[in-house]
């Protein structure tokens, strides 16, 4: 099989360093890709837009593509795609709203019967006055915009004056509706689905960390890290994990919204049991880069299947050892001003798998562009042991305003 991959992030290069182990792949590209890739061994082709890899796809005789990122999953790159005739395997623009309409989203899991924080939906700026007038904060209220923002378009208001502070800036940039919640107490997860239309496989589960440091109120970002898999869920757990997917589909399928992609769930463990906070209609970033290397089935076997439509009965088997990935990021990091173009100083060689996103390339050296620069993923029979062995090749790696946390894994 010949196979693109498209994205250009570390995401993207653990799918395809994995896709690249299958014995039915003849040829792997990454659109655009990145220079660290290309240093990996990974054949990157600059091509970004939607016209672009159509067209780059058909002059090469390609058989499948995956897409990575959420833009081009809400692009008509799949529309472009299948009218000539390229199997992709993402869901379509009208299921992808599961990820870019919170309002559509949490309509199909009322619909679905799956757990989820209350919710009211407000319209107007005196509707949403009302409902955080009316909230006590004995417990925390929870503000939404209902579409993409860009991971700021939620606002977590521990007091009236944080959520009508919230409530401004979330009407400001995004508008209405406003989704205002209630406010789920336990510990997050995340999990993970391959789904052909209708059945699906389990993918794992994993644990990332959002913030830029410990501090549970410091800046959020796109991950700083991530473990799996996830270890204080229970067999009952796993259960119901496998139950939410189940009825999230079927939901989807009766409404002739058959959803055909990989399906990330972010989960809340609760002392009530397991809550879905949200769906993302793509692998998560860098949970992926955690995940991914504990699968042992091949992949690119499994998502064929799935554009085929022929998953049932079939499973994905996951290694039992325990992976810890830790992210590097530029300095200044997430705000807009960040230190960049710093030359990566790397070791011949490292006893952990480093994937690349934002890096570019000057005078034949690879340099940092963007804001997470690089990660690294350990595989050890215990999550201590991989901790050790990521935080002891990230350091071997160097630029300058290189900065990681320390507490992945803990």
């Amino acid at each position: 099989m010949r196979v693109v991959v498209v994205g250009k992030g570390g995401r993207e290069h653990a799918l395809a360093q994995k896709i690249k182990e299958s014995n039915l792949l003849s040829e792997l590209w990454v659109c655009p890709g990145n220079p660290g890739m290309a240093k990996a061994g990974i054949n990157c082709a600059p091509v970004e837009t939607a016209e672009a890899i159509e067209a780059f796809c058909l002059e090469n005789n390609v058989s499948l593509v995956v897409i990575g990122p959420e833009a081009l999953i809400l692009s008509d790159l799949k529309a472009r795609l299948e009218m000539q005739g390229i199997p992709c395997f993402a869901p379509t623009k009208n299921v992808a709203q599961l990820e870019s309409s919170k309002l559509f989203c949490k309509n199909i899991l009322h619909d679905a019967d799956v757990p989820t924080a209350k919710v009211l939906v407000t319209h107007a700026i005196d509707e949403a006055m009302a409902a955080i007038e009316a909230h006590n904060f004995a417990s925390p209220l929870v503000l939404k915009a209902d579409g993409l923002a860009a991971g700021k378009g939620v606002w977590v208001c521990e007091n009236k004056a944080q959520a009508l502070e919230g409530l401004t800036n979330l009407t400001t940039q995004f508008g209405f509706p406003l989704l205002i919640e209630e406010c789920l107490i336990g510990k997050e997860l995340s999990a993970f689905a391959l789904c052909d239309g209708k059945d699906f496989v389990i993918l794992g589960t994993a644990c990332d960390y959002k913030r830029i440091t410990p501090d549970l109120f410091s800046a959020n970002t796109g991950g700083m890290g991530a473990f799996s898999p996830c270890d204080f869920i229970t067999q009952e757990d796993t259960e119901t994990i496998h139950q939410i997917f189940v009825k999230t589909l079927n939901c989807l399928h009766e409404k002739n919204l058959s959803y055909q992609g990989f399906l990330f769930a972010g989960l809340m463990k609760t002392a009530k049991g397991l809550y879905v906070l949200e769906y993302n209609v793509r692998m998560g970033d860098p949970e992926t880069q955690a995940l991914v290397p504990r699968i042992q089935s091949d992949l690119l076997e499994l998502i064929s299947a799935a554009t085929k439509h022929e998953l049932a009965g079939k499973q994905c088997k996951l290694s039992e050892e325990v992976s810890v990935h830790v992210v590097a990021v530029s300095k200044g990091y997430p705000e807009a001003k960040m230190l960049l173009g710093a030359e990566l100083n790397l070791p011949q060689t490292l006893n952990t798998q480093l994937y690349f996103a934002g890096v570019s390339e000057k005078d034949q050296k690879l340099v940092n562009s963007g804001g997470r620069v690089l990660g690294v993923t350990a595989l050890a029979s215990s999550k201590e042991t991989a901790r050790t062995q990521a935080y002891d090749d990230i350091q071997k790696i160097a630029y300058e305003g290189m900065y990681f946390r320390k507490d992945i894994g803990q």
